[in-house]
């Protein structure tokens, strides 16, 4: 009975750990669109670039978060809508870059494509 309660305990305090950790990494939008900047640093921005870039990430974020309230989990809807934010999202970013830093934020973008095909 003790193991039983013990493995039960144990279950509990990871699963509590890993959704925490899950919530945690999301952030607010402020954080996450410095940390998308940050990702950034090297397309070499300068300030214009890096004040409009944020204001950017803060307004796709906060879209993106919008969402997540209004469907409440369904995520298929979720991809739904997050897919024409997250394409008007690239297209104000190419917007602000020059042709060298586009080249360069199409290879990030590609890299992450792999990543996520990879990891699925």
């Amino acid at each position: 009975m003790k193991k039983i309660i013990l493995v039960l305990g144990l279950f509990i305090s990871v699963s509590t750990l890993a959704f925490a950790q899950g919530r945690m990494q999301m952030g607010t939008p402020e954080e996450r669109a410095t940390r998308q900047l940050v990702q950034l640093e090297p397309l070499k921005l300068n300030a214009d670039q890096k004040v409009k870039l944020t204001s950017i990430f803060l307004w796709s974020a906060q879209q993106i978060d919008s969402v997540r309230t209004t469907l409440n989990g369904d995520f298929s809807a979720m991809r739904t809508k997050m897919m024409p934010i997250q394409d008007q999202t690239t297209k104000m970013i190419n917007l602000v870059l020059n042709d060298e830093q586009r080249k360069a934020y199409e290879a990030i973008l590609e890299e992450r494509r792999a990543r996520m095909r990879n990891n699925q």
